[in-house]
């Protein structure tokens, strides 16, 4: 199991943020994998790109490499991150680098016996993108319990960073294995690096075992998951302002090979060395953006980062320069990952516990879904009005993400901080905590739907604000697992308010008062008690089935 990350002691106040994660054993032992698996993936998916835009290959036909790797997000991100909640995560990641490993191997015997058409070798990728969002989902619900929490931007950076030196390192072995020794010998290279990838991980899950949980049923932790996006505003904007970046954004890497093989006329080696440019300038954006980052409010930072992108895009799109393309280019992988590292950062920072890994599934399910979808659009938009003007209309809407981020931001995330209120000295007020005793909190109820009932006695002079602050409370209960949620006056005494909710179980809503509890869903519950002359409750009682 990680012992280091949280847990760990702070950093020394002295010691900048990028060598305290250095310092952390787990993050040092695992971020070489990480780099690895990537460059392999990377080799995989331009490998196969390059030789579709060397066949001639319509754009449409080309752009289905990336879009085939991303595809498998749509599908498996949601999934695998309620799965990342409860098993080992290492061991996931094990055995998605042997898929990698299986992918590889088949692009090879594609090649040697000539049956290497584009359905079959995009069926390799598929498999690729496969085990990347498995190794990606298991990798970011890892992290926060890899390094200590105040680390957690840099380390997004770093790992951002990581990703994208793949990114440019992967391209630059792709096009040096493809003019050198050939399509069958570069998958044979993406095979060996996926296999050391999985041993490596396999004897680190041997010797130092990751933590499991309880196992959940998918479905129910997946509708827990679209709950707590649908009633947290900040969430929402979130992903709403990640989706505006992303499908612009993955214009670059859809139309990059069309665009240095048609207009600057480079060979499969000026291709990989352009990637490499992209994945320099997301290393300089570790290593000189980190005091920009901290100095700038974040929907800044990712705004500058999104003009900057869409900058590069109008220079690929007018240019002919090499020279001129290679700076752009060193900008945009620069640009890439300082927001794409924003996104993520933020999510380990500001989700609870409890719904971490899912969310940070839809992050990638959305981003990915963005590259996918974009992928295809930006073939086929070019298929019909050319690629100079493909390149420039992603530019053009890329206008919109540094606007957006401008004008609407995200709001504040005070409402979801992730400090559990058990350890913050908040604690819940009478009557809003464990159920009444005598309520039925056994029994049937313990095993049924249960409708949870609060009866609040409220002046007349204050009805109007005690609702109002109802109105964040309702969104609390929802977010946290809570339905059909009400208030409404008694009958017979118009002063006594009475809140109803329902909830799957006594277990549930004992989680939701306590495991699920954080600072700030607590606060909303003190707001509402001091407005209240008197609380009662909560009482349990078992919902009839035919009321469900």
């Amino acid at each position: 199991m990680v012992s280091s990350g949280p847990g760990a002691p702070p950093p020394h106040p002295a010691t900048s943020p990028a060598s305290a994660l250095w310092r952390e054993r787990a993050f040092r032992a695992l971020m070489p994998v990480q780099l690895a698996n990537a460059v392999a993936v990377w080799i995989h998916v331009v490998s196969v790109q390059w030789v579709l835009t060397e066949r001639g290959e319509p754009a449409s036909v080309i752009s289905l490499a990336p879009a085939a790797m991303a595809v498998p997000f749509l599908v498996l991100a949601l999934p695998l991150g309620v799965v990342a909640g409860h098993a080992s995560r290492t061991r996931l990641m094990a055995g998605a680098t042997a898929l990698s490993t299986l992918a590889a191997l088949t692009a090879l015997v594609l090649t040697v016996t000539g049956a290497d058409g584009s359905a079959p070798m995009i069926v390799t990728v598929v498999l690729v993108g496969v085990a990347l969002v498995a190794v990606g989902v298991s990798w970011q619900s890892l992290l926060p319990e890899t390094v200590d929490r105040r680390l957690i931007p840099t380390a997004a950076l770093v790992d951002g960073a990581v990703f994208n030196t793949a990114r440019s390192v992967g391209p630059l072995l792709a096009g040096i294995g493809l003019g050198v020794v050939g399509a069958a010998w570069t998958f044979a290279v993406v095979a060996v690096l996926s296999a050391g990838c999985c041993l490596a991980l396999w004897l680190r899950e041997r010797g130092s075992p990751d933590r499991t949980a309880p196992r959940r049923p998918i479905l129910p932790e997946l509708v827990g998951a679209l709950r707590f996006v649908t009633y947290s505003a900040w969430t929402t904007r979130l992903l709403f302002q990640l989706f505006l970046f992303g499908i612009p954004s993955s214009a670059l890497w859809a139309l990059i090979s069309l665009a240095v093989h048609e207009r600057l006329g480079m060979s499969s080696a000026g291709f990989g060395a352009i990637m490499a440019l992209i994945g320099a300038g997301a290393v300089v954006a570790v290593v000189g953006f980190g005091g920009l980052r901290r100095r700038l409010r974040v929907t800044v930072f990712a705004a500058i980062g999104a003009l900057v992108y869409g900058l590069a895009l109008a220079v690929l799109a007018l240019s002919t320069s090499t020279a001129l393309v290679a700076v752009a280019m060193l900008f945009a992988g620069a640009a890439w990952v300082s927001v794409q590292s924003t996104w993520m950062s933020m999510g380990h920072q500001f989700f609870p516990d409890w719904v971490r890994p899912r969310l940070i599934a839809f992050i990638l399910l959305i981003f990915q879904g963005t590259q996918a979808v974009g992928s295809l659009l930006w073939g086929v938009v070019t298929d019909a009005i050319g690629l100079q003007g493909a390149l420039l209309a992603a530019a053009a809407i890329m206008t919109l993400s540094c606007v957006s981020l401008a004008v609407i931001g995200l709001g504040a995330e005070s409402g979801i901080e992730p400090v559990l209120a058990a350890g913050d000295g908040v604690t819940t007020p009478p009557g809003l905590g464990s159920p009444e005793s005598g309520t039925p909190a056994t029994g049937a109820a313990a095993s049924h739907r249960v409708l949870v009932t609060y009866e609040y006695r409220v002046p007349p002079a204050g009805e109007a604000e005690f609702r109002a602050a109802m109105r964040d409370l309702r969104r609390s209960r929802l977010r946290l697992g809570g339905r059909r949620w009400r208030l409404e006056c008694d009958r017979t005494d118009p002063s006594l308010l009475v809140e109803t909710y329902v909830v799957s179980g006594v277990a549930e809503f004992t989680e939701q008062e306590s495991d699920r509890l954080t600072v700030p869903e607590t606060r909303l519950r003190l707001r509402v008690a001091s407005l209240a002359d008197s609380v009662s409750g909560p009482r349990l009682t078992a919902v009839d089935a035919r009321n469900r």
